[in-house]
């Protein structure tokens, strides 16, 4: 997996049962390197005793050495089963990459989903917390959160941002609002066997006016292009999203007006880019994150070797909902392409 910028390029390796993944990276900011925090922020990402993760653990303790201009992070993977896939081999799961790669190369192993597992966002957020430490230093503070989880719905930026949204991943917590429904909600989607998805919502404060262009230049195609190096996205929307297709002009448009002699905006609903370009508002996004598609249910599917229809029930250790573990992902993804676009103007 690739990923060149104006700036920063980096390629992801490995699959989710191999004995290790990892990223190569270079152009990245230079920014002191804090173990610490890097720990924690990865710590969010990983698997927690609780009714929506998988019970499988990992240390996700990246080893990361620099050579020149290169970054290389490499992480182990250690609780591996792949002996949870064997009645699989040749039977692609419903919704999975598993038939689409069977297509591209013929493959019929589908092993914890290979390359094409979220096993290898692990990576991403090496590069991402290292992205985030240089934005902070420039005053940029990019936040995350679950705002939806099925039909229950939390805090949205569309209410206005608050301190309690934008800190609300940072201390491993949720929406700020009823995040006791959010788990009643997953808690019962695992109990019938099933797996329920959700909205993450990202704000970024303190980002500069002027960043980005327009056509293969957008800020917004930027974002977007890693935001869907995640597998479970499905859906990327800026600033009131799809809800502007039911709007006239006079609604969608955000007036201007000088404050204290400076430019403000009155509302946001282009979420702090227009033409492709940051306008030096709020830069406001959401993600809709799909149900992990390995659910315990009775589907039906194909076996590709003897060519018949079969029923599978998937066993395994799988993530009954993947939004709250997606929430640092989705703030690495958005990190990484701001911090390229801001490199890219540097002199």
């Amino acid at each position: 997996m690739k990923w060149k910028g104006d700036k920063i390029e980096f390629e992801v390796y490995g699959t989710s049962h191999a004995p290790e993944i990892g990223v190569t990276a270079k152009g990245l900011p230079e920014v002191a390197f804090d173990a610490a925090g890097l720990s924690a922020f990865m710590d969010r990402r990983r698997a927690k005793k609780a009714a929506y993760s998988t019970a499988r653990m990992e240390g996700d303790i990246p080893e990361i050495s620099f050579s020149e201009d290169e970054l290389r992070a490499v992480i182990k993977n250690g609780d591996v089963k792949s002996s949870d896939y064997n009645e699989l081999y040749g039977i692609p799961r419903p919704s999975h990459a598993d038939y689409a790669a069977h297509l591209m190369d013929g493959r019929l192993d589908f092993s914890g989903g290979g390359e094409f597992s979220g096993r290898l966002t692990a990576p991403l957020c090496v590069l991402g917390y290292m992205a985030k430490s240089y934005l902070s230093k420039k005053g940029i503070r990019v936040s995350a959160w679950v705002s939806e989880v099925g039909r229950v719905k939390g805090a949205t930026y569309r209410n206005g941002l608050t301190e309690e949204m934008l800190s609300a991943g940072e201390k491993g917590e949720w929406s700020p609002l009823r995040k006791g429904e959010m788990l009643e909600e997953i808690t019962r989607a695992a109990a019938e066997k099933d797996s329920v998805g959700g909205r993450i919502e990202c704000a970024v404060t303190g980002y500069p006016g002027g960043i980005g262009g327009g056509l293969f230049g957008s800020l917004e195609g930027k974002i977007s292009s890693l935001l869907y190096l995640i597998p479970a996205i499905k859906g990327v929307e800026f600033g009131a999203g799809f809800d502007l297709a039911n709007m006239r002009g006079s609604e969608a448009n955000d007036p201007l007006r000088v404050e204290g002699g400076k430019v403000a905006f009155i509302k946001n609903d282009a979420g702090g880019i227009n033409g492709g370009i940051s306008n030096g508002n709020d830069i406001t996004l959401a993600v809709a994150v799909r149900p992990t598609p390995s659910i315990a249910r009775k589907q039906q599917s194909i076996d590709l070797v003897k060519r018949e229809n079969v029923e599978i029930e998937i066993k395994g250790r799988h993530d009954a909902c993947i939004v709250p573990r997606a929430v640092p992902v989705v703030e690495a993804a958005v990190a990484i392409a701001l911090a390229d676009a801001l490199l890219k103007e540097e002199k």
